[in-house]
């Protein structure tokens, strides 16, 4: 099992609450309240890192500038929530009109590198959309932007032997400038989530 990072460890009792912490502690910005989810009234920086996308290109914070990002955490084993929510982001995408669409990319950020390899990523995201990017790389440099966008996980033994990974499931949206600006929560509806996305481009 791979090993317990220092924030894994110490955000297990923020995992019980999922994403409560970013959004009852961060003023939401009244004039761009969203169905399911905030904007922040001030947007929250995000650190330099070093990942590779699903294709081993080198995926940095400057691929979350100069459009909206929607990042989701999760793993290519996870039984259900990430691929329901992939599925739901394909249906969004889809319900949207091209010039909205266009200013937003979404990425899915694995939480169990060691076995979310960019080949694995590959497969799994591309299933639900050549246009969705799959990130993985060091352990480290993944705990630290987890930590920059309030996404708590954990790693729990299975009786098989293997393990699986709890995880926040808040999407993150992210600003052209690089910066934390909101939050979806689930559930995730398709018309609810377009409805928001365009609410995110009006507000910014």
């Amino acid at each position: 099992m791979p090993r317990p990072s220092i924030f894994t460890l110490g955000a297990v009792s923020a995992l019980l609450i999922g994403i409560a912490v970013a959004l009852f502690t961060l003023r939401p910005n009244p004039a761009g309240q969203l169905e399911g989810g905030i904007l922040l009234q001030q947007p929250r920086p995000i650190s330099a890192f070093s990942l590779v996308d699903a294709s081993g290109e080198a995926f940095t914070e400057t691929a979350l500038t100069g459009r909206w990002t929607a990042i989701f955490p999760g793993f290519t084993n996870c039984p259900d929530i990430c691929p329901t929510t992939l599925g739901v982001l394909r249906d969004v995408m889809q319900k949207l009109e091209t010039p909205t669409r266009e200013q937003w990319q979404i990425v899915f950020l694995t939480v169990d590198p060691a076995r979310d390899t960019p080949q694995a990523l590959s497969q799994y995201v591309g299933y639900f959309s050549d246009a969705f990017i799959g990130v993985t790389g060091d352990m480290d440099e993944i705990d630290g932007l987890t930590k920059d966008l309030s996404i708590a996980y954990r790693y729990t033994p299975q009786e098989s032997g293997g393990y699986t990974v709890d995880h926040t499931a808040a999407i993150v949206l992210v600003n052209p400038q690089g910066q934390v600006a909101g939050y979806l929560q689930p559930p995730y509806q398709p018309e609810r989530m377009a409805a928001d996305l365009r609410t995110t481009l009006d507000a910014s």
